[in-house]
């Protein structure tokens, strides 16, 4: 299916409307609008990426992103438009024009002519996973088939609004230190590079030998300059983004049900792939000609960097796939100070999604399968799913989770409680915002940690490098006197 950007005018009122439409070709679009009154004047096939709702390419769509916030907001604005008895239709109409970004507008202009069509909100909805996940599409349809979509957007926007404080919270508290740290980073390797060479330079003339830390320093330096290191950077980096590239156009072609939709997209995942090879090779040209001193080290540097960047995609591919998602997540739950909060943001979402779906009315067996899906764990996810087959036997939901050992104990005794007493939807609740207040306070005590430790670190490696370039200056002067 195509996506045309059309113009026309309204035949009861002459009036001249524009926007995008998907449509199998140009003869079903003039079928389509004439069935809503307007009458076709302009079409023109678009690129589904770079197209806005109003018709207008915009690249402005690359690299903006539908975040949590952006679906909570839409969610709660369509609650309350629902609340005050506008029909579905003109409520998702009024979101198309009220939303900024271009992407969710564009989603929810596909959304609208599905509802224009017949079809339910959640079949709409379906249609754009990235978007709108299992878990909404499911709580919507259970809202509409017991007539309680009202109050099934209210929960599903107080649910999006708590995840998305939650990350909300977990980025701020982690951006500062991270950002200290690359950049003390990115400025310790332009010392490294630039600014000791030249100074440890005067070295060199004297006929003494230096202190173990300043040669370390000049070692340090001229490997990091040298042209091993450069061949070795430029190469391995190379690989590793094509690597990159590679996977983002395959799931770019990858359609919604996993049907290829690669005419459509072969494009845009081609001409990545094609860009990447360009700056590859005019960076190797220009490298070769003006900055490589010595031809055989930088081809030593290249070999290493093909090695090292083949070895690294190999490894990025095996995390891809499901066993290394596996082994990849069972390890992160047991880094040291990091695998805890993983494993409460895991426990919350689990149990704050568990508890949102089964007041929505969703089936027990139906949400532990949606739940396990959203965890972002696949260890995790594992549990959740072989729990549900034991559920599907008769068993508890405590016991299997309990087997497991993933399950902090206190979880699992709440849930039992829950369940015995007929209160699980409310038992869940209280774990979510009980783990929401541990990792708050867990995330606070790393980062009042980490700011002074990067600040020492780089104090550390600045004071290494003045300390190492000082005292030789210091003991010739004394040589001297």
């Amino acid at each position: 299916m195509a996506v045309f950007e059309f113009r026309g005018l309204v035949v009861a009122t002459g009036k001249a409307v524009s926007g995008v439409r998907d449509a199998d070709n140009a003869k079903a679009l003039r079928a389509q609008l004439k069935r809503e009154g307007v009458l076709l004047t302009e079409a023109e096939e678009a690129t589904r990426a770079r197209t806005t709702a109003k018709g207008r390419l915009d690249l402005k769509d690359f690299f903006e992103r539908v975040t949590t916030a952006d679906v909570a907001m839409m969610t709660r604005q369509l609650a309350t438009l629902v609340a005050a008895g506008i029909p579905l239709v003109d409520s998702v109409t009024a979101l198309q024009e009220q939303v900024d970004k271009g992407g969710l507008r564009r989603v929810l202009s596909m959304v609208r002519d599905r509802l224009n069509e017949g079809t339910s909100l959640a079949k709409a909805l379906e249609a754009h996973p990235k978007i709108f996940p299992p878990l909404y599409v499911n709580m919507i349809a259970a809202g509409e088939a017991s007539g309680t979509l009202e109050q099934v957007l209210d929960r599903l926007s107080e649910f999006m609004e708590s995840q998305a404080r939650l990350q909300g919270k977990v980025f701020a508290a982690l951006a500062y230190p991270a950002l200290m740290l690359a950049m003390g980073t990115l400025l310790m390797t332009l010392m490294m590079v630039v600014v000791v060479p030249k100074v440890t330079g005067i070295f060199a003339s004297l006929d003494r030998a230096l202190p173990w830390y300043t040669a370390l320093l000049i070692f340090v330096s001229e490997a990091l300059a040298s042209n091993q290191m450069l061949g070795f950077c430029l190469t391995f980096l190379t690989l590793v983004f094509t690597r990159l590239a590679l996977a983002e156009g395959r799931a770019v072609e990858k359609g919604t049900n996993g049907a290829s939709t690669r005419p459509a997209n072969e494009t845009g995942s081609k001409k990545i792939l094609w860009t990447v090879c360009a700056i590859v090779a005019a960076n190797t040209v220009l490298t070769c000609l003006f900055l490589v001193e010595s031809k055989l080290g930088y081809g030593v540097g290249v070999v290493a960097g093909v090695v090292g960047g083949l070895v690294t995609a190999r490894f990025m591919a095996f995390l891809a796939t499901e066993p290394g998602k596996l082994w990849k997540d069972a390890r992160m739950l047991r880094v040291p100070l990091f695998g805890s909060i993983f494993r409460m943001l895991a426990v919350t979402r689990f149990s704050r999604t568990l508890a949102t779906l089964l007041r929505a009315g969703v089936p027990l067996l139906k949400a532990m399968d949606i739940t396990r899906h959203v965890m972002d764990n696949a260890r995790l996810s594992k549990v959740v799913e072989e729990a549900t087959g034991a559920i599907r036997e008769g068993e508890s939901i405590a016991g299997p989770l309990k087997r497991s050992g993933e399950f902090p104990p206190i979880v699992t005794h709440m849930i039992a409680v829950g369940e015995k007493s007929g209160q699980l939807e409310g038992m869940l609740e209280n774990v979510a915002k009980a783990y929401d207040a541990q990792i708050e306070t867990r995330v606070q005590a790393m980062t009042s940690l980490l700011e002074p430790l990067v600040i020492v670190v780089m104090g550390g490696g600045v004071a290494f490098i003045a300390f190492s370039i000082l005292m030789p200056l210091i003991q010739m002067n004394d040589f001297v006197q």
